[in-house]
């Protein structure tokens, strides 16, 4: 993976859907919801580049990743046999707790306040295969993690910031019914990856939706994400202040929304 650039990939993606559309007559979505997320799972980080790790639960210890509101967008590309397709969402919370673990240059059974912020973005380019009512279509996907977890002793002079932002690629493969009134979306990513950008790990990354189309152009939709993260890698905050971090979290919630096909 380090010998393609992360930044050309979706370019690349992108060159590969556009070169095909004069083959095909093109069809598009968009969609928009609500989408309510948690996080949950076990974060830790080290005091120093090689030293020891000991994780600790986000929920509990850092009173953070509670289920969050946010916006949520999606839109795909149908270029006949290829389609591209890219979804977002974020959200934010905060919290506190006390630390049963040293986190950082933060000891153990401080009292500590924490910032959470998520990103996602996914980008798909997939190529349909008709088998009936039903598609399938594999191909590759792009998820863009920004985690960032910002936490602050509140009886020390002591604060520690794990940011991430890791462009994982990924194996796809989504399957589509198409049952008239009601259509249904399922799509599944993963990655067992040796390392991108400082990040090393497993990843996960399911979705199903399913849409309700009272008339040709306009539909609604309900579905359920889910994202597994369970990796590690090095917080480089110049040559002496590198830190080793190891997460094992999930993401997970569901959306609803309306779109608009044309």
């Amino acid at each position: 993976y380090e010998t393609i650039p992360m930044r050309i990939l979706p370019i690349a993606l992108l060159g590969v859907a556009l070169c095909s559309a004069s083959c095909y007559q093109l069809e598009a979505s968009a969609q928009v919801g609500y989408t309510q997320m948690q996080l949950n799972g076990d974060i830790g980080l080290s005091a120093t580049g090689g030293g020891s790790v000991q994780s600790q639960d986000i929920n509990d210890v850092f009173g953070v990743g509670d289920a969050t509101g946010s916006p949520y967008a999606r839109g795909q590309v149908d270029f006949g046999a290829p389609v591209l397709t890219a979804s977002a969402f974020m959200f934010s919370n905060s919290g506190a707790g006390t630390l049963t673990n040293s986190f950082g240059g933060i000891p153990a059974g401080t009292a500590v306040t924490s910032q959470l912020d998520f990103t996602n973005v996914k980008t798909s380019l997939a190529f349909d295969i008709p088998i009936g009512p039903i598609k399938l279509a594999p191909g590759v996907a792009v998820d863009l993690f920004d985690f960032d977890l910002n936490t602050s002793a509140t009886t020390i002079a002591a604060s520690e910031d794990v940011s991430v932002i890791a462009p994982v690629p990924m194996l796809f493969l989504r399957g589509e019914a198409d049952l008239g009134l009601f259509g249904v979306t399922a799509e599944l990513g993963y990655l067992d990856a040796p390392r991108i950008s400082d990040v090393k790990g497993t990843f996960w990354d399911a979705e199903l939706l399913i849409e309700v189309r009272p008339i040709n152009m306009l539909h609604v939709f309900a579905g359920y994400r889910f994202i597994h993260m369970n990796a590690d890698g090095v917080i480089d905050k110049g040559t002496a202040n590198e830190q080793d971090f190891l997460t094992d979290l999930d993401v997970s919630g569901w959306v609803i929304g309306g779109g608009i096909r044309f």
